[in-house]
Parts: structure tokens; C-alpha cells; sequence
């Protein structure tokens, strides 16, 4: 991963949000910000430029910090499975390529958490970014989906690459 560095931020009390550095230019990318002041901070204290904001689901400890986050930064892209939530400007949908100013993200369908849950995966640096499907020892509740559709879902993660580093 040289063209980017990843910094997990603890949210809440026990979730986690991400922001994405680009390694060469002052470009950041945002994903599942529950809380928006240590992200906001982050942003002026690095000199940051934030490019978009991604969101695997509508969740609140997921997308509970974008509102504040655009009053900072009113022209961010924000890319979620559903425009009902607040700040959405593009929709993610089933492998959908999105290409940053950073990487390239797949977004991938996995339902059974939430009914339009969605990871993203970038190739070329082996990373993915689970939101509540995964969890380091289980996968996430299900709220909407069945079983089956969380089965399914936890299936398509196992078939990435061993090398893929997954958050």
C-alpha cells in the first residue's frame, strides 16, 4: 500500500471509522464516520483536502457524523446504497467501479445486516472495508436480511484474495 496509508478512528465507544491519505498529494477519503469532530480535526490538522465520504450502510454509528462533516466541507462526494441517507450525492450499487482521486473502490452488495449493506474493495492495494457485515470474531446482527443472505454475503468476502487486508 504505498500510494495510500489508512488511519482507524475510533467512534463512539465501539465502532471504528477510516480515513484513507493519498501518499503523494493531501487527497483523504472518509468511510463510516459515526462522529465528525476527530475527523474534522484530522482534516485542518494534516492540511487534508477531503475528496468524498463513503458509507457501507444507513446505520447511525455509521453515518451519524456526515451531516456535521458537510457543514465543514459542503462539496464533498458522499456515496451510500441509498439516497434517504442524509448527504448522499451518489448511490453505491452492486460492483460498481468508483474511481478517487485516491484509489478505485468495487462496491459490492452484502446484504443480511442491513438489506442494502454494501463493502468496498480496492485491488490494486488489497485492502476491503467490511462495514457490519464482518466483525474480527463474528459478522454483524441481522437487522433486515435473513441468514441466508448473511451466509451469502460472508461467502463473497472469503473468496478475496489471503493478501486482502481487511477492515
Amino acid at each position: 500500500m504505498k500510494e495510500i496509508s489508512i488511519q482507524i478512528i475510533p467512534q463512539l465507544t465501539d465502532n471504528y471509522s477510516y480515513i484513507l491519505k493519498s501518499n503523494s498529494s493531501s487527497s483523504i477519503i472518509i468511510i463510516d464516520p459515526a462522529e465528525s469532530v476527530s475527523h474534522i480535526e484530522y482534516i485542518k490538522k494534516n492540511n487534508s483536502s477531503l475528496d468524498s465520504i463513503f458509507l457501507t450502510h444507513h446505520h447511525y454509528d455509521h453515518v451519524g457524523g456526515v451531516k456535521e462533516i458537510l457543514k465543514e466541507f459542503p462539496h464533498v462526494k458522499v456515496f451510500s446504497p441509498n439516497f434517504s441517507i442524509d448527504g448522499t450525492t451518489h448511490i453505491l450499487s452492486d460492483n460498481l467501479k468508483i474511481t478517487t482521486k485516491l484509489n478505485e473502490f468495487i462496491s459490492i452488495s452484502t446484504p443480511g445486516h442491513t438489506l442494502e449493506h454494501m463493502i468496498l474493495y480496492d485491488q490494486r492495494n488489497s485492502i476491503l472495508f467490511s462495514g457490519d457485515t464482518l466483525f474480527r470474531l463474528g459478522c454483524g446482527r441481522i437487522f433486515e436480511g435473513t441468514f441466508e443472505q448473511m451466509f451469502n454475503s460472508l461467502k463473497k468476502i472469503n473468496n478475496f484474495p489471503d493478501s486482502t487486508k481487511i477492515y
